[in-house]
């Protein structure tokens, strides 16, 4: 059962790393956005790995799961909510609906399903 949180580290890790992919492929003087854009990348790809580091900590820590899984878990489904409502009303590309919003839907049922386990570590 542990090994949820382990994809919830391997996810957040890829989802980190995307985002800084994404911002690197391209020099600032390529770039159309706004110029705080780049701020909020690098900002949201730190949350990414922090979130990616908590929940390796716990997978090695199980015991402590239980309070930070239920943020977690609330955090994923509101990034799945927020895909929908872009995806629906913005016309959000499929492929970025798919790999962000219903992968974070998927690990928020998981950490769901972990949190109601009966046999998980106290």
């Amino acid at each position: 059962m542990e090994y949820i949180l382990l994809g919830g580290t391997i996810l957040n890790s890829f989802g980190g790393a995307i985002i800084i992919g994404l911002f690197a492929r391209l020099s600032p003087q390529q770039r159309a956005e706004p110029p705080d854009y780049a701020q909020y990348r690098l900002f949201t790809a730190g949350a990414a790995f922090a979130f990616a580091a908590i929940y390796l900590y716990l997978f090695l820590h199980p015991e402590y799961a239980m309070p930070f899984l239920v943020f977690g878990m609330c955090l994923k489904f509101w990034a799945f909510v927020v895909s929908l409502f872009a995806y629906i009303c913005y016309a959000l590309p499929a492929r970025d609906f798919i790999s962000f919003g219903l992968s974070n839907f998927v690990f928020a049922v998981l950490f769901a399903v972990y949190l109601l386990y009966p046999f998980r570590p106290a």
